[in-house]
């Protein structure tokens, strides 16, 4: 099991569940150093104060907010417990409401992560868990991170609590903002059509096993072929053209989908 991030209690009516809370997924990308172009050496980040002139010591570092251009208020380890302290529920995960998944919109979904029993909560756990899954509910949440207040949606997936850290409300651009488009445009029932048949032909159920990180395994094949000395050239790739005609483009890839029967013919 991945290693514990965070531990409490989750905290619903006068019922207290301790949990300890764990990374739901890992990071597969390839990892690079920064080199210096010249002789290949490892760059060092250095901290620097520019007063002294000199590196300085994580212990020398502390942060600080800056309420006027140039002037800053040092803050505290405990200033933070203070500010979590006084939202009432202090180290919690604090359950808000029980709720429909299907009524939150995907676009405040930030991070997920899972939330494991500790011993002496498993049956109290379990009961939340099993309760949840019978009445079809998640659960919405916050709880204070790493010096952050989080609004999250708890759901059970394989018996097992997932917590979806999610975005506030006006942390999400709205779609007002995004420029005109022509959205207004009356469509064309027979492209609307084709788009549907189109549509319908590409459905399919929601699994990922299938799909892997392609970029990854070639950026690795090359990473190796340079290993080996020989030099990479970059193949063509041809680019894609713009539609001009939806209808053409629609029914070739609806015929595509047929097995190479050209819809065309067909009226």
């Amino acid at each position: 099991m991945p290693h514990a991030i965070w531990s409490g209690p989750i905290s619903f009516g006068l019922v207290n569940i301790p949990v300890t809370l764990h990374p739901a997924t890992k990071s597969r990308s390839v990892s690079f150093h920064l080199l210096h172009a010249e002789d290949g050496v490892p760059v060092k980040y250095v901290k620097t104060c520019p007063a002294h002139g000199r590196a300085l010591e994580s212990e020398e570092i502390v942060r600080g907010y800056e309420f006027e251009k140039g002037r800053y208020v040092v803050m505290e380890e405990q200033d933070f417990k203070a500010a979590a302290a006084m939202l009432g529920k202090g180290h919690a995960i604090e359950l808000i409401s029980f709720v429909d998944i299907r009524e939150v919109d995907p676009v405040y979904f930030q991070k997920p992560y899972l939330l494991a029993p500790v011993e002496s909560s498993a049956r109290a756990y379990r009961l939340l868990a099993q309760a949840m899954e019978d009445g079809g509910k998640a659960a919405l949440a916050r709880f204070v991170l790493r010096e952050k207040l989080h609004l999250a949606l708890i759901w059970v997936r394989q018996g097992f609590l997932v917590l979806q850290t999610l975005f506030f409300s006006d942390e999400v651009v709205p779609v007002d903002e995004l420029p005109a488009y022509g959205g207004e445009e009356e469509l064309d029932p027979r492209e609307l059509e084709l788009a549907g048949d189109l549509i319908s032909r590409m459905a399919g159920s929601f699994d990922l096993e299938p799909h892997r990180d392609d970029y990854r395994e070639k950026l690795l094949e090359i990473i190796g072929r340079k290993i080996e000395g020989e030099e990479i050239t970059v193949p063509e790739v041809e680019p894609l053209a713009p539609v001009v005609d939806i209808m053409s483009a629609l029914r070739d890839s609806i015929a595509r989908h047929e097995g190479g029967v050209d819809s065309r013919t067909a009226s």
